[in-house]
């Protein structure tokens, strides 16, 4: 089983504070997506990997090749795990996947969503999502920016 040393729920996937400052917070050596319509966008799958530094790998994956490629052995490399939404870190839960912890950052305002925290918002199905994934002992934070306190999910989703 792969090494998830960060997970993190960021609808923009990458971008600029993903990969300066929490790419290095992590330590991590390769970034795994785990999103089927991204997997399947090979022209946005090539400009994230023209994005990434050099040393860091980059897998875009479904979420059925995610959950296995995360479960396989293999190299001991130490992966940041970027996802869209907490739905999909419930089914790769359910594949088994083992993801300790989850930081939720960038959930833009869009139609269906309530804001939950400043700048992240969530619709219903969302929010009932994140409550699952912390009832079922994940522990699920929040944290806009890495220079930001991390606030416990209970702290704000009532």
């Amino acid at each position: 089983m792969k090494e998830i040393v960060f997970t993190r729920i960021d609808d923009r996937l990458i971008h600029g504070q993903v990969m300066t400052a929490w790419l290095q917070l992590s330590k991590a050596s390769e970034v795994v997506i785990s999103d089927d319509k991204t997997a399947k966008d090979s022209f946005m799958t090539m400009i994230m990997k023209g994005s990434m530094p050099a040393k860091i790998g980059l897998k875009v994956l479904s979420t059925d090749e995610a959950a296995d490629y995360l479960n396989s052995e293999g190299a001991n490399g130490k992966v940041f795990l970027l996802v869209k939404t907490p739905m999909e870190l419930e089914k790769l839960t359910n594949k088994g996947v083992k993801i300790p912890s989850v930081c939720v950052g960038g959930m833009g305002a869009k139609a269906g969503r309530e804001v939950l925290y400043r700048n992240i918002s969530a619709n219903e199905e969302e929010r009932q999502s994140l409550k699952a994934l912390a009832q079922n002992g994940m522990d699920v934070f929040i944290q806009v920016l890495s220079e930001d306190t991390p606030m416990k999910l209970q702290e704000v989703l009532k």
